[in-house]
């Protein structure tokens, strides 16, 4: 993709707390996105969820997972500082499931498809965020986020 030499180039920076609905855990979701124009960004998300021990089948379970995503938004006003966007992507979810009674650990990996809505708060250079999401594969999931991006801006404004 061919982008002018001289028009503006943006991306962000972003760091929230995420929820995965499934397994009930709790985690941190880093990002880098790359805008695209004003309305279209695209970015990879990596989410860790931390170890929290779980009861499955009468038996106590360590769970723990990490996700890497490939995610679109496209923002739509609401007003002038509030804006909601659609989300769609690709993810790779790796979970771990450790019983301590008996040492064995069950691995599942795999790919899901995204989507989901999000909405911000522009507030300049820093944006408040919340977003849910549902991942569509073997493993269905969802997912709450809250967070905030930090916009970086270069080049010329229109």
């Amino acid at each position: 993709m061919a982008v002018p030499v001289m028009a503006q180039q943006m991306a962000s920076v972003d760091l929230a707390g995420i929820r995965n609905m499934r397994h009930h855990i709790n985690g941190i979701n880093v990002s880098g996105f790359y805008h695209v124009n004003h309305k279209l960004s695209c970015g990879i998300e990596m989410n860790r969820f931390f170890k929290a021990t779980q009861q499955v089948n009468e038996e106590n379970v360590e769970m723990s997972a990490w996700d890497f995503d490939l995610n679109f938004h496209y923002l739509l006003p609401f007003s002038k500082k509030l804006k909601w966007y659609p989300i769609c992507g690709i993810s790779h979810t790796s979970e771990n499931e450790r019983n301590p009674a008996t040492g064995v650990t069950v691995y599942e990996r795999c790919w899901s498809f995204n989507t989901g809505a999000g909405m911000l708060l522009s507030l300049g250079k820093w944006s408040p965020h919340m977003e849910y999401l549902f991942t569509w594969g073997p493993i269905n999931q969802q997912f709450l986020l809250a967070g905030i991006s930090y916009e970086i801006a270069w080049g010329k404004e229109k």
